[in-house]
Formats: structure tokens, sequence, C-alpha cells
């Protein structure tokens, strides 16, 4: 895949973001939620821990590639209000 500028953003490779701001608690809260729930289905069919890893895996790659198709689109929407912006009053 060739990176470009949009790639480079989104994967903080420009900026080097590394920390989620998590202002009121709810990224702690969800990931307190999963964190549980996988123990349990874990606990529940202990011989099923491959197929949970795998669909995790999936599901990961979903949706890291659905946030950089949206992050995109949201950039290139950006983009065109800036442009429509500078466009001399008529």
């Amino acid at each position: 895949m060739s990176r470009n500028i949009l790639d480079e953003l989104y994967d903080y490779d420009l900026f080097h973001l590394t920390e989620i701001e998590d202002m009121d608690g709810s990224y702690k809260a969800a990931l307190d939620r999963l964190v549980k729930a996988e123990a349990e289905l874990k606990k529940a069919f202990p011989d099923s821990a491959d197929i949970l890893d795998e669909y995790q895996t999936a599901d990961i790659e979903l949706h890291n590639l659905s946030n950089r198709n949206e992050f995109r689109k949201g950039f290139k929407v950006g983009a065109q209000l800036v442009l429509e912006m500078i466009k001399p009053i008529k």
C-alpha cells in the first residue's frame, strides 16, 4: 500500500500522538467492559480461544480499515470547506 500524507496523519506518524484523551472516563469504561466480556467468554468456552482470537483480529482489522476510510473522507471534506472559504465573496 502506498503511503500518503493522510495515511501518515491517521497513523500519527506526523504528530506522534500516543495517548487517547479520555476526558469523561467513557473510553476506560468501554475497555473495562470489553476485557470483562472477553474473560467471561474464555471461561465459558475454553476450547474456543483460538476462534475468539481470530475473530478479534479480523474485527480489529475491519475497524481499522473503516476508521482510516472515514478519517480520509472527513479530512477531504475539511479541505474542501477551506477551499470554499477562500473564494472571493461576490
